[in-house]
């Protein structure tokens, strides 16, 4: 009788000695929906694909008593001794953000559906108080976003959304996001400092957004008004110009010598004069024609040339066109 308390001893010795020996970690991240024994132990062996909890939503953290682990471990043959005596393992799960973009696109498009009058919702600026650094998806989950509910306040702009991510997910959790959404133009801008007598090109212009109720009626807002004028002024890069702040270039220095041209069906008659002023493409300027020594007015139709259209000029430009037989 004495001998099965031995035998018993004996068996539970030989039991204890085929449990493997595992450390537990003391951070523990995942990337998929459970916590196994494995992600928990460095050494799980046979039992590490043995799910003991749930893990958290992606980007998030959760706790997981180290009692249930234990238990779990003793269950599936792992030595394991809470020699640390830690009551709590932090679990971690990994995720992919989803981009702010994708976040403001979202909140725009259900602005605009629940509120009339308002532009696109591309001309939406949507602007968040905290960001959005905590909405996140699991790694091999579709990036994308619902707004679940939306409270938006036309008067100021400001809104309060609950987000779900993925969108088709019902079982993803919800998050909170408040900002301020206001229509956006965009302008076009400068991309370097010019002078005046600079000639803007296709190549000198970006484009930035800014408030709609910042741009005025004198704001240039399209290519047509900015390519091929010249600033009046220092113009500064990236910043909104004003139809006031720029000018046709100048082609005429005041003082350089011009042809003055008449036109008169498929004759076409040249002279030669000097400017008196300067002049850009369109503007009616005083020419001094050197033969004559007579003022005109004639129109800068490019570089040096003065077209001339009143009768009188026409015939003074005549006279002096033709050759002195004296």
């Amino acid at each position: 009788m004495r001998l099965l308390p031995l035998l018993a001893a004996a068996a539970f010795v030989a039991l204890a000695g085929t449990a493997s020996a595992a450390d537990l970690r003391s951070a523990v991240t995942v990337s998929g929906p459970t916590v196994t024994l494995g992600d928990l132990f460095d050494n799980a062996g046979a039992a590490a694909d043995v799910v003991i909890a749930d893990a958290p939503a992606p980007g998030l953290r959760s706790e997981i008593s180290v009692s249930r682990i234990s238990l779990a471990a003793r269950r599936n043959g792992i030595a394991w001794r809470n020699e640390s005596g830690v009551s709590h393992i932090v679990v971690a799960r990994s995720g992919i953000a989803v981009p702010e973009e994708e976040v403001s696109s979202a909140i725009a498009a259900a602005i605009v559906a629940q509120s009339q009058g308002l532009p696109s919702a591309s001309q939406l600026q949507v602007d968040f108080t905290n960001g959005v650094a905590g909405l996140q998806v699991a790694e091999d989950a579709d990036i994308s976003v619902k707004v679940e509910q939306l409270a938006f306040n036309r008067r100021n702009g400001s809104f309060t959304a609950i987000l779900r991510a993925p969108a088709g997910d019902a079982l993803s959790p919800l998050h909170r996001v408040t900002g301020r959404a206001y229509p956006v133009s965009d302008v076009p801008v400068l991309t370097r400092d010019m002078r005046p007598g600079d000639i803007v090109r296709h190549s000198d212009i970006d484009w930035v957004r800014i408030p709609a109720n910042r741009i005025g009626q004198n704001v240039i807002t399209s290519l047509d008004q900015l390519v091929g004028m010249s600033p009046r002024y220092q113009a500064r890069a990236g910043e909104p110009l004003r139809l006031a702040d720029m000018v046709p270039p100048v082609v005429v220095q005041k003082g350089a010598q011009v042809d003055m041209l008449l036109a008169s069906g498929a004759l076409t008659l040249i002279a030669r004069g000097r400017a008196l002023e300067n002049g850009a493409i369109g503007d009616i300027i005083n020419v001094l024609n050197t033969r004559s020594n007579r003022t005109l007015r004639g129109v800068v139709d490019g570089p040096n040339s003065i077209r001339i259209d009143t009768p009188g000029s026409a015939r003074a430009v005549s006279a002096a066109a033709q050759p002195n037989n004296s």
